[in-house]
């Protein structure tokens, strides 16, 4: 049986792999909320917006995208933070 974290990656497998896809169920990636409460009084003042990724910095999960998207987003939006996490080759 095969596990997969979304069902767009259910279907990808499937028909890659030519499985059934009753032997792959889907099990989606979720934030703890009994550990991982946010500090509403820790948030920035309005109208800022802060973006957090976290990833694996590849080519393969779109991060050449998110950095190609960020400065278009900082110009029409400078009210925006970015924190991004991760390891990888780019």
């Amino acid at each position: 049986h095969e596990i997969c974290v979304s069902h767009t990656n259910k279907e990808n497998l499937v028909l890659r792999a030519a499985l059934d896809p009753s032997a792959v169920s889907v099990i989606p990636n979720a934030v703890d909320t009994v550990r991982f409460k946010p500090d509403p009084s820790q948030r920035p003042e309005a109208p800022t917006v802060n973006i957090v990724v976290v990833s694996r910095l590849t080519y393969r999960k779109g991060v050449d995208l998110l950095v190609d998207a960020v400065p278009e987003i900082c110009r029409k939006h400078p009210h925006v933070n970015w924190v991004i996490g991760g390891d990888g080759p780019k």
